[in-house]
């Protein structure tokens, strides 16, 4: 959790994408897409569509940080 929660702070922030042990690949466009609550292990991420994923930490696989600029600001 504390890497994701770096990862989400980078400034500038670079967007990211989670992968997940089911295969899922959910994107996080800017920080604000990510909820990481300050107890648990549980994110919620909020796609550009309104969905909501929510992911035990336990099924983060890997986090693919996109390479070059930072995102642009949310809408």
């Amino acid at each position: 959790m504390n890497k994701l929660h770096d990862i989400n702070r980078t400034t500038p922030f670079r967007p990211y994408t989670v992968r997940t042990t089911d295969g899922d690949a959910i994107h996080v466009p800017h920080p604000d897409f990510m909820l990481i609550p300050p107890i648990g292990e549980t994110v919620i991420v909020v796609d550009r569509k309104g969905g909501k994923h929510i992911v035990d930490a336990d099924h983060i696989t890997k986090l693919e940080i996109r390479r070059g600029g930072s995102a642009k600001p949310a809408r």
